[in-house]
């Protein structure tokens, strides 16, 4: 009997270690501090929209982000796990498992800071709040903010998908984007930031999707008036990066400094 007891306590402590365990698991994985990145920004400046990733396994990844499908068709927002695409006609979907993306950026967004009461007259406005913020958390680190609020005006683009031979993106956002304005509308920006040491792979400072509340607005922010917002700000520490294994991209020339053009788009 005795016996019986000792071992009786032994399995009760056992799982009390392996409750604990998981639990600690389970606190890991919901904190996650990481970014995952397809491609860098540059390649696909020079035109390189193949895919090289599904949007079913970009979605292992991170529940919030932005980027773009294969053949630059249209605007990625990635939101509470769910992949939109901004269409060049105006319309948004919900795009499938099965759908190819040359490149994106995705995080699981846990909120490390916030901003509260927000209000901007226009784009560059709300920029310079954000920098300040970024500049008091610290300068050298990745962003990625959900900014939910009501825009008395917004101004999104999106451009329509490409063949081959593909143009750089400078050329597309002159022949094939859409601009789209929109008044009174409620909903969030994805707006993911990016150190100046880091231009090379992306751009430095911050790159804006939207999307309505009501799911049928959205795209690459331009322009905005917004009259009231807050933000979750969640801090990034940890960078991966994923890269095609195509020709296209293993032998292209990347040397070019690509900061003016990209500034010229973004």
């Amino acid at each position: 009997m005795e016996n019986k007891k000792i071992m009786f306590i032994l399995i009760f402590i056992l799982s009390l270690f392996a409750v604990s365990a998981v639990c600690a698991g389970n606190a890991m994985q919901m904190k996650d501090d990481s970014i995952h990145q397809v491609s860098t920004l540059q390649a696909f400046m020079h035109g390189e929209y193949d895919g090289i990733i599904t949007v079913g396994d970009l979605k292992l990844n991170g529940d919030t982000g932005l980027g773009t499908f294969e053949g630059a068709n249209g605007e990625m927002i990635v939101l509470d796990g769910v992949v939109y695409q901004a269409k060049a006609d105006g319309s948004i979907q919900e795009m499938p498992n099965n759908e190819k993306v040359p490149f994106a950026v995705v995080t699981n967004f846990d909120e490390d800071a916030a901003m509260n009461d927000i209000s901007a007259k226009n784009f560059s406005d709300l920029t310079s709040q954000l920098d300040k913020e970024a500049d008091k958390l610290g300068k050298n680190n990745i962003y990625v903010l959900k900014i939910k609020g009501d825009f008395s005006n917004i101004t999104v683009r999106s451009v329509e998908k490409q063949e081959k031979p593909y143009k750089e993106f400078t050329e597309v956002a002159k022949t094939d984007q859409k601009v789209f304005n929109y008044t009174n509308q409620s909903g969030t920006i994805v707006a993911i930031y990016f150190p100046k040491y880091m231009e090379s792979l992306n751009m430095h400072g911050w790159h804006l999707h939207f999307l309505s509340d009501d799911k049928t607005k959205g795209g690459h922010v331009l322009e905005l008036n917004m009259t009231k917002a807050n933000a979750g700000v969640d801090i990034i520490s940890e960078f991966n990066m994923l890269l095609s294994t195509k020709d296209s991209f293993t032998k292209m020339d990347l040397s070019e400094n690509m900061t003016s053009k990209i500034s010229s788009v973004e």
